[in-house]
């Protein structure tokens, strides 16, 4: 979602027009008000396929499959949405955010409109990327996946690093697209806390655990629990707070250190603000495991198994290296270059844009 509210402000800058949303849904995660709130036009909501989380912890993969079975029927529907967006928006592009119902729609339906898919996940097609030991059967899935998501499009591969596109395979390699908030913010560790995000709610008890031993170490933890009141003090040095992503921004600004499940954009934020870091991947989530050690192959963080945060206290900064933040400097020129070759002649200003 931070990717697409970049992409936009992007396209904006450069004279094109954004002009349809549509954003797929599943029960297990709402649509945060931020972003319905970042676009000019209404946000469309369609149900679309999502992991089955067990425990509030790791990826259930038999759950994920599992679910999608009986809502095969609502998934019908969402392509025949798609399908009706693109005809009366009559964009010249379609930038798609591994929905993967566009790709399915790209082999089913197939339309006139040129599409871009943008995602870190496209990076498992290059050959730079890191291959980890072990995970045979879940590369091989992933690798499935984002080939549904990107069929019969252009991709744009965001990595951690700089590397050749592959035109022959009409993959461009861009540096994460991050928000603009983040530029604005002056970096500096004046609040002396350590903050953690977690994707799923239920390493919060790891985190209790933790400052039980060191209750003298500030923490301020961000998280999804369903429920939850905004703020929750634990005590004097402990508050878990809603997923709030400009206070969650404003807090990474000031901290000591970040720790957090290895999403991609998070990882990206920490690192260009210059920010000790540690990365514990979500269970059984390959994606994010394949994220942490990509990332501490560059050099921007430590992977770990578990939030051992004692190793944030004698971390240093030097480990993030500056040619990361030229690297993300340079994302509106490289991305600005992918659209356009993949849009073509329609690459024009006012370009109708749909991001899904």
């Amino acid at each position: 979602m931070t990717q697409a509210i970049a992409m936009r402000e992007m396209l904006q800058r450069h004279g094109h027009q954004v002009v349809a949303v549509v954003a797929g849904s599943n029960p297990t995660r709402s649509l945060p008000p931020f972003f319905e709130q970042a676009f000019a036009v209404p946000v469309r909501q369609i149900p679309s396929p999502g992991f089955s989380v067990r425990n509030g912890r790791g990826i259930s993969m038999l759950g994920s499959i599992a679910s999608v079975v009986p809502r095969l029927p609502e998934f019908r529907r969402s392509l025949s949405a798609l399908g009706e967006t693109i005809r009366d928006a009559r964009p010249d592009l379609i930038v798609n955010f591994l929905e993967p119902l566009m790709g399915l729609l790209n082999l089913l339906r197939p339309h006139p409109v040129p599409v871009l898919a943008v995602g870190h996940q496209f990076m498992i097609e290059h050959p730079r990327l890191v291959k980890p030991p072990g995970y045979t059967m879940e590369r091989l899935g992933m690798q499935q996946y984002v080939k549904l998501t990107g069929a019969r499009s252009a991709r744009l591969a965001l990595s951690f690093y700089a590397a050749p596109d592959l035109p022959q395979r009409r993959l461009f390699v861009c540096p994460p697209l991050l928000r603009r908030q983040l530029f604005e913010l002056n970096p500096s560790s004046s609040g002396g806390y350590l903050l953690v995000y977690l994707l799923n709610h239920g390493y919060a008890e790891d985190i209790l655990q933790w400052h039980g031993k060191r209750p003298e170490i500030p923490i301020h933890c961000f998280y999804d629990k369903p429920g939850a009141p905004d703020e929750d003090p634990r005590d004097a040095t402990l508050t878990f707070h809603r997923i709030h992503g400009e206070k969650f921004l404003r807090m990474m600004a000031s901290c000591r250190a970040v720790a957090c499940t290895a999403g991609f954009e998070s990882v990206s934020e920490a690192a260009y603000l210059g920010k000790p870091l540690l990365m514990v991947p979500v269970e059984n989530h390959f994606e994010q495991h394949l994220n942490a050690c990509d990332a501490e192959s560059a050099g921007l963080g430590m992977r770990d198994d578990r939030f051992r945060l004692w190793r944030l206290l004698s971390a240093s900064k030097e480990e993030v290296l500056q040619r990361f933040k030229q690297w993300v400097d340079s994302a509106e020129a490289t991305a600005m270059r992918a659209i356009e070759a993949t849009a073509g002649s329609a690459a024009r200003p006012r370009q109708a844009t749909v991001a899904s």
